[in-house]
């Protein structure tokens, strides 16, 4: 009797261990083009081994950006996701790209996908910094000299030098202010 529970004791010890032990891949790719609202994992990257790639891939990162439009998600704003989603980041290593350009078509355009040949390939633009939304900002609400401060968390992923919505944690109010650092914002009361 105590031998066989040993032995399950033994195996069930292994299973855990060898399910610790895996580590996922997810192999990021440069450059994405996607339909629908939202963005997954699996959309932006390729991910192993297989039995992961489901749950893995199928979370949710964000919202997708305007038809026409892109966005840039960077490798260190998938890990918090995946971290706020519960998964531990450090069973999973990120591979490829730094970061992913996201491009939405245009409403009504041809839904192909092509990929840019060298020559086709437009210059390279330099990215805005995208502050993730849920990031808290320290905000300065400036009318003439006087400057009163809040902490705020952003509602929105901003790129810096925009404005966006967040929300003051002191009275809960919504407001739109100008992203200055990514962890300032400004609003010049007049």
């Amino acid at each position: 009797m105590h031998h066989s529970r040993t032995l399950i004791l033994a195996a069930s010890l292994a299973v855990t261990l060898h399910a610790h032990a895996q580590v996922a891949t997810v192999c990021l790719r440069e450059r994405v083009s996607v339909e629908g609202d939202a963005i997954t994992l699996g959309q932006l990257a390729e991910i192993m081994p297989e039995d992961l790639a489901a749950p893995l891939g199928a979370l949710e990162i964000g919202p997708a950006p305007l038809p026409g439009n892109s966005r840039l998600l960077t490798a260190g704003y998938l890990k918090i996701r995946l971290r706020s989603a519960g998964f531990a980041c450090d069973q999973i290593a990120f591979t490829g790209a730094e970061r992913v350009q996201v491009r939405r078509a245009a409403a009504g355009s041809a839904q192909t996908v092509e990929p840019l040949g060298e020559a086709d390939a437009p210059a390279p633009t330099p990215q805005p910094l995208i502050v993730p939304r849920g990031t808290r900002l320290r905000l300065t609400v400036s009318c003439g000299a006087v400057s009163i401060g809040a902490e705020a968390t952003l509602l929105e992923d901003a790129a810096m030098g925009a404005r966006a919505a967040m929300r003051v944690e002191q009275t809960r109010e919504t407001i739109v202010a100008q992203i200055v650092r990514p962890t300032e914002a400004e609003v010049a009361a007049h």
